[in-house]
């Protein structure tokens, strides 16, 4: 391990729109010190807790270190596994928790710390630095021999794949190599004492071959005798799967004489994000799927982005699909804790556009984890309370993921910008050129950035400038400005609040007005700044970027979704006034937007599209009222006892 300084070419290269694989390779170098620290910070932790000796910490750390010495490249590649880094940050999270409740309550209840709901116990968690050491002692051909701990009845190799070897939800097993031959065997012995402890009961068995302890040359852990063990043995070619076996497969795909290969993890234990779900074991039918998708991709990345097609090369470690998302929503995300691992939904089919947006996608949360490389070396940014609109987010979010929105989204804009100034090209540049502009200028001068947090923020801005005179086909550019007016305005009504007193004062007026757009009615009070209170039923605030990209690439699709009554029941969170005002009726809008502010669970959203069909149809003046300050006409509205109405009171507040 060495003191890490990033070149100056490495650090300009990583403060701009664009990838370098140089730069990965420096902070991936970064990244195995950061590990290395977490590995000896989890166990000189450990050795607090009485854990560590039934969990076989130290027994797994002389294995780690013996094959470290026969196969450093294997030791490096395995400790740079996504699945590893989760588990190391996860666990040294929960070892300081404890470690602090246990100081809280007295010396008597180290390693008693609470329980959290489906976590394992600490034992087990900590047993899977057995399972590293194995994968490492694999990769060296060394002849070893462990126990590990088993999961929901099986053993999860870090970059191999999973033996299932049966048995409750926590156990343990063993696993040997022996001549090049891997065999993991379960321990029923201690597999009924797991069960005692949980209240669960053992299940024996065998899902390969079986047989009694008396097979197996003298195990420390031998089960008695008269219970069944069972025992997987691993194919020469762990990738390939076999009776017991599911193997780690990888996605392999060349041209132009640029190869890229990355895991496909649908078996890793540690969910990259805690509540995102991945979508489990693939079958040979969903690989294939995945395959052909990534190589339509990579085709598209090496051909039109060879440098960001160079760095995923470098950085990009694992792929873990999530079930298919909604129409036009893919799903995507990944971790600060597992550099190099990007989740995905499948993308839609729609063949003349999912190779882009898949390159798109990676792209996107590649450069998340080039920002969080970055930020463990060098902070951007200090602690700060604030919240902000994120032209990409439903949810108000703190300044760190304003940094992260606009690094990431300077990439994405300059990769449709490579791609195009018409069609879904020309309208995701548009899109998002605008959204990092908006957010730059707030980022510009916050006090809580660094030095080098100014320098991305200045180096970002003086790339993407020029951008803003670039060309883009007038009607997509129309559709961009009105997602994006949308979003900001829809964003506005969900989570900024006017103050009562100013909101029950035009509540009044307006009903003394009688409803009647007089000036003298309109109270002349200033308006107090609103506050902010996040509102967790904001959802799907994309939809008029949704029904833009959909007319693009869809025409016909959308026009059968105008003929809907109701075509949020195929389309989430789309009403049919906004279908009209994606499709140019800026008269249709109006009527369908007013008819749903005046009846029952009108959507607050449907205020900022009121606005905009306002100012499309010429009445700009009632259009702003309600895009720059939709939470007033909000707020005012569920005040009064009769419904008002919408367009009428929108001019009424533009008085």
């Amino acid at each position: 391990m060495r003191l890490h300084h990033l070149s100056d070419s490495a650090l300009r290269s990583l403060l701009s729109t664009t990838e370098d694989e140089h730069a990965v390779a420096e902070l991936l170098d970064a990244e195995v010190s950061r590990r290395l620290l977490l590995l000896r910070a989890v166990l000189d932790a450990a050795s607090d807790f009485p854990e560590a000796e039934s969990g076989g910490v130290r027994e797994a750390w002389r294995l780690l270190e013996d094959a470290e010495k026969l196969e450093p490249a294997g030791f490096r590649a395995a400790l740079l596994d996504p699945q590893v880094g989760l588990w190391a940050a996860g666990l040294f999270r929960r070892l300081s928790r404890e470690a602090e409740a246990s100081d809280d309550v007295g010396s008597d209840d180290v390693g008693s710390g609470d329980v959290v709901a489906d976590e394992p116990s600490l034992q087990a968690e900590l047993g899977f630095l057995s399972l590293l050491a194995v994968s490492v002692s694999v990769a060296a051909g060394a002849d070893f021999r462990v126990r590990v701990p088993v999961q929901d009845g099986a053993v999860f190799l870090p970059g191999l794949g999973r033996a299932h070897v049966g048995g409750g939800a926590w156990g343990w097993a063993e696993v040997w190599g022996r001549d090049g031959v891997v065999t993991v065997t379960s321990d029923s012995t201690a597999q009924t004492d797991s069960a005692a402890e949980t209240g669960s009961t053992a299940e024996t068995g065998s899902t390969a071959e079986t047989g009694s302890a008396a097979e197996v040359d003298g195990p420390a852990y031998a089960p008695s005798a008269s219970m069944t063990s069972t025992t997987v043995t691993l194919p020469a070619d762990p990738e390939g799967d076999s009776p017991g076996w599911q193997g780690l497969r990888r996605l392999r795909s060349v041209h132009a004489g640029a190869a890229l290969t990355v895991t496909l993890d649908d078996l890793g234990p540690f969910p990259a994000v805690p509540g995102l779900a991945g979508a489990g074991r693939l079958t040979a039918e969903r690989f294939a799927a995945w395959q052909e998708r990534f190589d339509e991709m990579w085709r598209v990345l090496v051909t039109d982005h060879p440098a960001a097609a160079r760095a995923l090369t470098t950085g990009l470690m694992s792929i873990v699909p999530l079930p298919r998302g909604e129409r036009l929503r893919a799903r995507a995300a990944s971790s600060s804790d597992a550099f190099g691992c990007v989740l995905l939904s499948e993308p839609d089919d729609d063949i003349d556009v999912r190779s882009a947006q898949l390159g798109v996608a990676l792209v996107h949360e590649f450069r998340h984890t080039l920002l969080n490389g970055l930020i463990f070396l060098m902070p951007l940014f200090e602690e700060c309370a604030e919240l902000f609109h994120a032209p990409w987010r439903d949810d108000p979010r703190p300044l760190g993921g304003l940094v992260h929105g606009a690094y990431a989204f300077s990439g994405v804009a300059h990769y449709w910008r490579t791609r195009g100034s018409e069609g879904l090209a020309g309208f995701e540049f548009a899109l998002w050129r605008d959204a990092v502009h908006a957010v730059l200028e707030t980022l510009r001068t916050h006090s809580a950035l660094t030095p080098l947090g100014r320098a991305l923020v200045t180096t970002l801005d003086e790339q993407t400038a020029p951008w803003r005179d670039d060309r883009v086909e007038p009607d997509v550019e129309h559709l961009a400005l009105l997602a994006a007016a949308h979003h900001r305005a829809a964003w506005r009504a969900h989570h900024l609040h006017p103050l009562p007193a100013h909101a029950e004062e035009l509540a009044r007026a307006w009903q003394a007005s009688a409803g009647r757009a007089n000036p003298y009615a309109r109270p002349r009070v200033p308006a107090a700044r609103p506050h902010l209170r996040t509102d967790p039923a904001a959802c799907r605030l994309d939809a008029l970027a949704l029904l833009a990209r959909l007319s693009i690439i869809a025409p016909r699709e959308f026009e059968e979704l105008r003929a809907e009554e109701d075509p949020g029941r195929r389309v989430p969170g789309v009403g049919p006034a906004d279908v009209a005002l994606v499709a140019g009726d800026a008269e249709a809008a109006v009527k369908l937007y007013a008819d749903e502010l005046t009846g029952a669970d009108a959507r607050p959203a449907a205020w900022a599209g009121l606005g905009l069909a306002l100012t499309e149809r010429g009445e700009t003046a009632a259009g702003a009222a309600l895009t720059e300050q939709p939470e007033v006409a909000l707020s005012v509205s569920r005040l009064l006892s009769t419904p008002a109405d919408p367009v009428a009171l929108a001019r009424w507040l533009a008085l």
